[in-house]
């Protein structure tokens, strides 16, 4: 597309069927939603998103609260069968998580997240950008929108193969806080869809774009960001979604901020690797010259130098072990028949990201800690990457094990119920096959589905430790 305008879709047949009811929708046309796109985690489909510039991704801010590690997400746009592959699919990686600083995963109130991607996506027929909001107002309640995803067919039922789209009306405020609470629905929320039901987003269309069509244009704005809700379609529990408008300062200014005023990412230390010496040397001065601005004020220049140097070199080590720690994680799959078992698909969106976190938060200590050591400088970061190095050296023997013998299925947990933490934990005698051999520890486990991730990262520690021995 030579001159490229936002909102517009390419020329379809009319190729829309009627499913049935799939919490109301259709199956949409190929290529008909040229700006939405796919989330994945890991692999497995977590999210929609949308396209609203060559290099960003606007969805929900609640498909992170398990894992904002870049590494391990993807973008595919172009899709549209996910049994099959499209001659337009392209799969992206992510530079870049934002997600809105008042984001409350509580309340999802302010749910909303920009991505910023490692390459700039080419536009194309059946890829596109959608328009932003810039002028649009308050929408009125009755006007006709369209909603669009691979969530599931019904309320936890299967995912969609192919794209499903389906037409909803806006909801006024006080409809919207009448059916779901008032205490609920902030000003950031809408509804949109219908009190008698059968018509509504369901699990895994989060973050998938409601677009309302401007009557003289015709082209399609970008209005809200899938939510929430209470089931799906169920009648009087309209679909909740981030109100678009309300955070229209915001996007822009992330989206034109200029690449200095951003912390470097993994991706921008991955590329040095690519680069000549000379090449190398420059852009490791420009990345490392954003962390002047966290000098201790006490600090006199040298020691400013050098603990600008030891805070990039820092984040260059975490980088590296962002990347170990990726192996590592593809070596845990087998984990899974144990959840197949549970039929809980949460365990690598929840458990696996805490595991990994818990190792990023005894290396790394907060940047507030850091800030508040004028006298010492950059010391605790010396000390994170002498941490680094021990933890690599400590988990290298996981990378020498066959991937066939790296398995934990539990055989029985035994819990003391009397023995309950203020952390909702209680101590058990675990029982677990850990890479073909009856392992016994003791550890301790949450029963209700929080406590119960939280307390699996370290059960998982403890199952690698006893493999290693």
């Amino acid at each position: 597309m030579s001159n490229v305008t936002c909102g517009q879709k390419a020329a379809t047949t009319n190729y829309t069927v009627a499913m049935g009811r799939i919490v109301g929708g259709n199956r949409a046309a190929p290529g008909s939603w040229p700006w939405l796109v796919l989330l994945k985690l890991n692999g497995n489909v977590m999210c929609g998103g949308v396209l609203v510039h060559h290099s960003w991704i606007m969805t929900a801010a609640h498909c992170f609260t398990g894992n904002r590690n870049e590494n391990y997400w993807q973008v595919v746009v172009g899709e549209y069968d996910l049994k099959k592959q499209g001659t337009e699919e392209r799969i992206l990686q992510i530079n870049r998580i934002i997600t809105h600083p008042k984001f409350n995963q509580r309340t999802f109130n302010n749910d909303i997240a920009l991505l910023e991607l490692t390459v700039p996506i080419a536009i194309s027929e059946h890829v596109n950008f959608v328009c932003l909001p810039e002028s649009i107002g308050e929408l009125p309640p009755g006007t006709m929108c369209y909603i669009a995803g691979w969530g599931s067919l019904y309320e936890d039922g299967p995912y969609a193969d192919v794209l499903i789209e389906a037409k909803v009306p806006l909801l006024g405020q006080s409809t919207c806080r009448s059916a779901l609470g008032k205490e609920l629905v902030t000003s950031q929320m809408f509804c949109a869809g219908y009190l008698s039901g059968n018509v509504d987003s369901c699990q895994g269309d989060s973050g998938g774009p409601l677009t309302c069509i401007d009557p003289v244009s015709k082209q399609y704005y970008l209005y809200g960001i899938t939510s929430w809700g209470d089931g799906c379609g169920q009648p009087g529990k309209p679909g909740v979604y981030s109100r678009v408008p309300s955070f229209i300062n915001w996007i822009n200014n992330e989206i034109k901020k200029s690449p200095g005023s951003r912390e470097p990412t993994c991706f921008d230390f991955h590329k040095l690797s690519e680069m000549q010496d000379a090449q190398r040397k420059s852009e490791v001065t420009r990345l490392c010259a954003f962390y002047h601005r966290f000098c201790p004020p006490l600090l006199g220049p040298t020691a400013c130098s050098r603990c600008i140097e030891e805070k990039c070199r820092g984040k260059m080590k975490k980088c590296q072990l962002g990347t170990f720690l990726q192996k590592l994680l593809d070596l845990l799959h087998p984990v899974e028949e144990f959840i197949r078992i549970r039929d809980s698909f949460s365990f690598f969106t929840e458990t696996i990201p805490k595991f990994m976190e818990n190792i990023y938060t005894n290396i790394f200590p907060s940047q507030g800690q850091h800030l508040a050591k004028h006298e010492k400088g950059c010391q605790s970061i010396n000390e994170s990457l002498l941490n680094v190095s021990l933890l690599m050296d400590e988990y290298k023997w996981i990378l020498s094990i066959p991937i066939e013998k790296l398995s934990m299925r539990f055989q029985e947990v035994l819990v003391d119920m009397t023995s309950k933490n203020e952390k909702g934990l209680f101590k058990a005698r675990v029982k677990a096959t850990v890479g073909g051999r009856l392992a016994t520890f003791n550890s301790l486990v949450g029963l209700e589905n929080d406590s119960f991730y939280r307390s699996m990262a370290r059960v998982i520690g403890q199952a690698l430790d006893v493999l290693q021995t």
